[in-house]
This record gives C-alpha cells, structure tokens and sequence, in this order.
C-alpha cells in the first residue's frame, strides 16, 4: 500500500514514516522543508504544506500509477488564537480523499479532545480552558467533529502525552479515556508505540470510526 503522510518530519511523524516502511508500505511524504527528512527507499518526499489544497494534489499524483490507498496526519497546532492548521489541512485532505477515491484517514490527535476532555486530570483541564494551550484544542476539537461527518473511515487516536521512543505494550481507553484514573494524562505513551498503533490501523479497520484514547 502506499500512504500519504502528512508531518511525515515531525517528532512523531518520523516514527510513524519508519514503521511504514519497515512493513513493506510505500510513503509519500509533504513536507514544506524536504532537506528535514532523510530519503529512503520507498520514501517520495514532495515538497509543500497540506493547508494549501494544490500542494495535497500534488502529492496525491506525485508517483504515475501509484496514488495513495491511505492518509496518516501527524501535524501540530500552534498555541496562537485562532490556528486553523490541523482544521485546514483537513478540509484540504478530506476533499481530495472524495475526489480520488481514498476512504481511510488516520490522524494523531490528544487525549483532552472531544469526549475525552472530562477525564484528563485537573491540571491538564485547567490549562487547556485557561492557558494558550487550549488554542491547539480548538483546532484538533474542529478536525474530530469534521472527520465524524466526513463519511470516511477514520481513526483520530487521543494518546495520553507523547514521550520516548521505545515501543511497550499500548493500553486502549475507549473514546472518552475513562478508566485511566485521577492521574489521568500524567502517564504517557512513546512515539513509537503511536506509530506502531497509527500504521497498524491503518492497515486494518478494526478501529475505523473511532477516537481511542491510548497510552502505555
């Protein structure tokens, strides 16, 4: 299969861009900077940003008679009022999902998202509704509601803070993360076991049309 990843050069990005390839997967990968992600081999790096839709398209085409079969987000959003990255970047994906015929899209999101707000812990609440944290929030609160009324076979997963790189065993919550206790959000999950999580649900539908919340 071949993959679209888009934050194919980010901290989690990277991981997720290894295990594709380490299962044999083929990945497109865009990127606004190609020189901060190494080639390899069935690797295709174009250059560009998904919050412009001509650039996706690009990158939809980028390999004659190989489009992608899936889509992989791994972005960021800024702590600035009114960041629409990952809301952008969406809109922009899920409309060349329709036109070429792509179903499954799977995006790295937070726990604190969604349903799964009332159960991250206190502190974590707190900075979300009064920091400049919690303009990151808005962005990926837009993109869970949008994927839900997309009609595609997402999976957004909510992992618990992102931390180191080793792969260990991964805990799912459900979509709301009940059950991971008044600690809530203080555990973590590494990168790598995201990535692992991330490739494999998109190789399967186990967890299409869901958001888990996951950690280690």
């Amino acid at each position: 299969m071949r993959v679209l990843v888009i934050g194919g050069n980010g901290a989690t990005g990277r991981f997720i861009v290894d295990e594709a390839l380490q299962r044999g997967h083929k990945v497109t990968a865009l990127i606004r900077n190609p020189s901060t992600l190494p080639a390899k081999e069935g690797l295709t790096i174009v250059k560009g940003t998904p919050v412009e839709s001509s650039n996706i398209e690009v990158a939809f085409n980028a390999v004659k008679g190989d489009p992608p079969t899936a889509v992989i987000v791994a972005l960021g959003s800024p702590k600035v009022k009114g960041t629409r990255v990952m809301t952008t970047a969406h809109e922009n994906l899920i409309a060349a999902m329709k036109s070429h015929g792509v179903s499954k899209i799977v995006t790295v999101s937070s726990f604190g998202v969604g349903s799964s707000f009332p159960n991250i812990n206190v502190l974590m609440r707190f900075a979300i509704s009064h920091t400049s944290l919690g303009h990151g929030f808005v962005d990926h609160n837009q993109v869970d509601e949008m994927l839900k009324k997309s009609g595609l076979d997402f999976v957004l997963f909510r992992p618990a803070r992102l931390g180191g790189a080793k792969k260990a065993p991964v805990h799912f919550f459900g979509d709301d993360g009940k059950g991971l206790g008044v600690f809530a959000g203080l555990g973590g999950i590494s990168r790598a076991s995201v990535a692992e999580c991330v490739v494999d649900a998109t190789e399967k539908s186990t967890w299409d049309r869901t958001t888990p919340v996951i950690t280690n």
